[in-house]
């Protein structure tokens, strides 16, 4: 019989979770504001191809995608204040402007005949690189104390991996030629360098210590 007078362990003996995480509140805020910042920009740029890719198929699947982002930054928006009550819009800001110059080189192929390029900056580098900071954040956090942020990292998760699925199967599609397949290869390469200056979607420390200016060759 078990002695009433003796401590109750916190936790069912299943469950052997520990209590601590590996970020404090103020560096969660940090990185829930990176998360809306990016998600916003993704959702602005897909909208914008919607409108201007000539593919049918890649339209469509732009559009479902636009929507998912959409609903992302929605939920981080609503995770801020949350977390000690921190302003959203304060909150909302790029890592570092190396990141800026990223996302402002994911939009620049413009013309009618770069769906290639706009795809592969997203599909291949941008979203593979959130899905690995949302990985290493939803592992290393609390699952007691940090519950929410993890639920949320679940749904953006599910998203991106069924994302990135279709995404490259219409990548796949398009890569008819040689010429097409040395177009996606040079378009990756330049934009997975900037990723890596950047030190990934919330900086350095993305998905743990990284030393960027080592990796360059700094």
């Amino acid at each position: 019989m078990a002695d009433p007078s003796k401590p109750r362990a916190p936790f069912a003996p299943w469950d052997r979770r520990e209590l601590p995480g590996a970020f404090s509140v103020e560096e969660t805020a940090r990185r829930v504001g990176h998360y809306k910042w990016i998600e916003m920009k993704i959702f602005e740029l897909m909208g914008g191809w919607v409108a201007t890719v000539p593919e049918l198929d890649v339209k469509l699947r732009l559009g479902t995608h636009c929507y998912h982002h959409a609903f992302h930054s929605e939920l981080w928006h609503k995770r801020l204040p949350e977390l000690r009550e921190m302003n959203p819009d304060k909150m909302t800001v790029p890592p570092n402007e190396e990141m800026e110059a990223f996302v402002e080189a994911l939009g620049a192929p413009e013309a009618a005949d770069q769906t290639i390029e706009k795809l592969v900056g997203l599909y291949r580098v941008l979203l593979p690189a959130l899905i690995a900071a949302y990985t290493y954040h939803r592992n290393n956090t609390s699952t007691i104390t940090d519950m929410p942020t993890i639920r949320s990292l679940g749904f953006c998760l599910q998203d991106d991996m069924e994302e990135w699925l279709e995404g490259e199967m219409i990548i796949q599609s398009l890569l008819d030629s040689p010429e097409a397949i040395d177009r996606a290869s040079a378009h990756q390469a330049k934009m997975t360098k900037l990723m890596l200056a950047a030190g990934g979607v919330t900086g350095p420390g993305s998905v743990g210590s990284f030393d960027v200016e080592d990796a360059l060759g700094s």
